[in-house]
């Protein structure tokens, strides 16, 4: 249980919408829904109701918004407090600047830039993308305040390696795993596990998070399309019956289980990092918590 599926859950009792929810809380439908099922998986319970007149919260789902109530109100008053400290402490601080290549923390992005611009509405935010080969130098230079990036372990491992001499600071939020998605009405459906002669003569997609063909032996230029777009993924595995290859994370954040699936691949057990990177050794309090912010939502 996480204290934003929490407030989701809340604010669905005064819209009794789940489009009017997830625009307030910059989330796609799809994504509040799940947030919602997994919270709803976790207690046994049924939270919603859906009727004509939109979704209503159930005796459970009243009764679990009045026992956490107290309990929400006091981490607001800490996160409050927390927020007044880190203003007194980082006047200096007038605009942060964010480098951005993971298809997973643009999806919550807005949600957690909301969040943190709500507790320091002085702070100027400026977003850019880049791909992940630009950030670490990016970070070197001193280009940025912070980063976001989805990168395979062995090509991080490279990055560190390349920077020892004066190591860049860095978190990982979430280990993550390479897999293989698919209509579910593919073929490849009915398979537990992807084989690398599955795809061979068939139509694929990946995400530009890593050099995925280090290890898999495809052959990137056949990759019918590349980006972190996935509502263009999600037509062409519909449309086309593609195989897109994505960090599971992002599988179970953007897509949804009912009309795809995941798969293992073979021979591609790439380990996939979401991190956070810094420019300093030692990164400001305020950039702490935006990073903090953005893991919570993730």
């Amino acid at each position: 249980m996480r204290i934003e599926q929490l407030r989701y859950l809340s604010d669905l009792q005064f819209t009794n919408s789940i489009s009017k929810t997830a625009s307030r809380f910059f989330l796609s439908q799809q994504s509040l829904s799940n947030n919602i099922r997994q919270l709803e998986k976790e207690l046994n319970v049924t939270l919603l109701d859906r009727s004509p007149f939109g979704v209503i919260l159930t005796k459970e789902a009243r009764d679990l918004l009045e026992l956490s109530d107290p309990f929400l109100k006091q981490y607001d008053a800490l996160q409050n407090q927390f927020a007044l400290q880190n203003n007194q402490s980082d006047k200096s601080v007038k605009q942060i600047k964010i480098l951005v290549s993971s298809v997973l923390v643009s999806g919550v992005l807005p949600m957690a830039i909301a969040v943190f611009q709500k507790r320091h509405p002085k702070i100027r935010i400026s977003i850019r993308e880049a791909s992940y080969h630009d950030i670490v130098p990016a970070i070197k230079e001193k280009k940025c305040d912070i980063a976001f990036l989805s990168i395979n372990e062995d090509f991080f491992l490279e990055q560190l390696n390349e920077y020892d001499a004066d190591p860049f600071h860095h978190n990982i939020m979430l280990t993550d795993r390479l897999v293989a998605c698919a209509s579910i009405a593919s073929t490849l459906a009915t398979k537990e596990v992807i084989e690398q002669a599955d795809i061979a003569n068939r139509p694929f997609t990946y995400l530009n998070v890593v050099p995925l063909f280090k290890t898999s032996g495809n052959n990137a230029q056949r990759a019918l399309y590349v980006s972190n777009n996935t509502e263009i993924h999600r037509l062409l595995m519909k449309e086309m019956d593609v195989v897109s290859l994505m960090p599971r994370y992002v599988f179970d954040k953007m897509l949804d289980n009912k009309h795809f699936v995941a798969r293992p691949l073979e021979g591609a057990q790439q380990i996939i990092y979401h991190a956070t990177l810094y420019p300093d050794t030692n990164p400001q309090p305020l950039l702490k918590e935006l990073a903090s912010i953005v893991a919570s939502v993730i």
